[in-house]
């Protein structure tokens, strides 16, 4: 009985839509619906409404092509991203080969001087030397693992 009462729910838009719906009550007191009346007894018409339109339509299966769009916007997604991380990378393994290139030069015991415009040799002090040691020595630590 229970089969019947799930099946005519199932049922139920599409009959009411059909023809009309008909329900009716066996001799043991099971509840019944149809979109024809029983044999022998007229039962009871239901005026049910259609569904409104578009209410109940299936959600739209995508097309094979539309999966495949999205498949290249992800592999290119993918693409893009590996790239910026390389690109990233390489950065900052230069910026990393600067900064050792320039702590190198900075702890050797020569002096270091540079030309100013008259042509005159202007010597780096002690002092400079460490605040730029220390400065050059943040940048290896931020760029190169």
């Amino acid at each position: 009985m229970k089969t019947g009462l799930l099946l005519a729910a199932l049922l139920l838009p599409f009959a009411a839509v059909a023809q009309g719906l008909y329900k009716w009550t066996d001799e043991k007191g099971g509840v019944h619906y149809s979109d024809r009346p029983p044999a022998g007894n007229t039962g009871q018409k239901m005026n049910v409404a259609p569904p409104p339109p578009g209410s109940q339509a299936a959600p739209r299966s995508r097309s094979w092509q539309e999966q495949q769009q999205d498949a290249n916007e992800r592999r290119f997604q993918q693409e893009k991203q590996q790239k910026e991380a390389q690109q990233s990378a390489q950065e900052a393994q230069q910026k990393c080969l600067h900064a050792r290139g320039a702590l190198d030069t900075l702890k050797r015991e020569r002096p270091i001087f540079r030309v100013d415009p008259q042509g005159e040799r202007e010597y780096m002090s002690d002092e400079e030397r460490q605040r730029q040691i220390a400065g050059w020595q943040q940048q290896a630590d931020a760029h190169c693992r």
